[in-house]
């Protein structure tokens, strides 16, 4: 199984709201994503998960905890001498996460591994006996796991940061098309088409005012499917329509912005 879906179904069975698994080495200079899982990674309105946080966790302690050390972020909290990074506040407010588990996978002079979970709520006793039982079965397991798994997965890091990136960027349902801060992204002339959609024009309409070629015109419209997320005509207006901006903004903004 690979480790994206191993760490998915782990997750899921737990009641995770966000897991990762992470990887510092020395001649990296940093920490890299290895694998990731978010429960809400289809919720547009959800902040991303881009990076680890077993180091925002660990603080001072990152990289100096033995293999198999189980850490809560609850138990530190009210510690006076324990500051959350700005990174993890804005993390735990944006997604309301109220405790993170992290877990030293493996600690050597070369390199450090984590595992970390993220829940929506403090855990308790119980569940935190639990981890510390259940922990060092997963530690024994990574042990063991196939040589190159690591390397495989880091292999597909720019893929999952792609991914991530473009969740971050893709337009909310809330957000109007043609809005001031244009949220989707539009060139000058793709804003300029969709400010006419919403004037009522037709696409040979469309067309004739601004004195392109159909095809071209269409080019336009593949590009702003793409970036409103519609799936044609009839759901771009829909959407242009139902979210409405001020189209004396909308013209403002097109003289003054392109």
């Amino acid at each position: 199984m690979p480790l994206g879906e191993a760490l998915s179904a782990i997750s899921q069975a737990i009641g995770a709201e966000a897991a990762a698994i992470s990887r510092d080495a020395r001649q990296q200079g940093r920490s890299r994503l290895v694998a990731e899982y978010d429960a809400r990674d289809t919720d547009r309105e959800a902040a991303p998960f881009r990076r680890p946080m077993a180091e925002d966790v660990l603080g001072a302690f990152y990289n100096r905890v033995r293999s198999g050390t189980v850490w809560f972020l609850s138990d530190h909290l009210s510690d006076s001498d324990f500051s959350t990074s700005a990174g993890l506040s804005n993390w735990l407010v944006s997604r309301s996460v109220a405790d993170i588990v992290v877990v030293a996978i493996e600690s050597t002079g070369l390199q450090h591994d984590y595992l970390e979970f993220h829940f929506d709520h403090v855990l308790g006793r119980n569940e935190k006996a639990e981890f510390d039982t259940v922990m060092p079965t997963l530690v024994r397991a990574w042990a063991g796991r196939k040589t190159g798994l690591v390397t495989q997965a880091q292999m597909d890091e720019r893929m999952v940061r792609a991914r991530a990136l473009a969740k971050e960027n893709r337009i909310k349902p809330s957000e109007p098309i043609l809005g001031v801060s244009n949220p989707a992204k539009l060139s000058r002339a793709e804003f300029r088409v969709c400010l006419l959609l919403s004037r009522g024009l037709s696409v040979k309409a469309v067309t004739d005012e601004l004195g392109l070629s159909e095809s071209t015109v269409r080019s336009h419209l593949r590009s702003i499917y793409s970036k409103t997320e519609t799936t044609g005509l009839a759901e771009l207006v829909y959407r242009i329509l139902s979210v409405a901006s001020d189209p004396v903004s909308a013209d403002r903004r097109l003289g003054a912005s392109y």
